[in-house]
């Protein structure tokens, strides 16, 4: 189990964070992608795979004017 977004997750252990990415988001190009406290560069998310009790926070960015 995960913590995603303050909300405990199952089924995301062994994923990657690009799987989680994918699942939970429809606009990946607009979000930030922190993993127990640091932010992820986006060339990183296929490469890191999730642990149990990890904490992950995705946080999106909406433009206006």
């Amino acid at each position: 189990m995960i913590i995603l977004n303050g909300e405990q997750t199952a089924n995301m252990v062994g994923k990657t964070l690009a799987d989680l990415l994918q699942e939970k988001t429809e606009m990946m190009q607009n979000v930030v992608v922190e993993l127990n406290g640091k932010i992820i560069h986006r060339e990183e998310l296929a490469d890191r795979t999730l642990s149990e009790n990890d904490r992950v926070e995705l946080i999106s960015f909406v433009g206006g004017g």
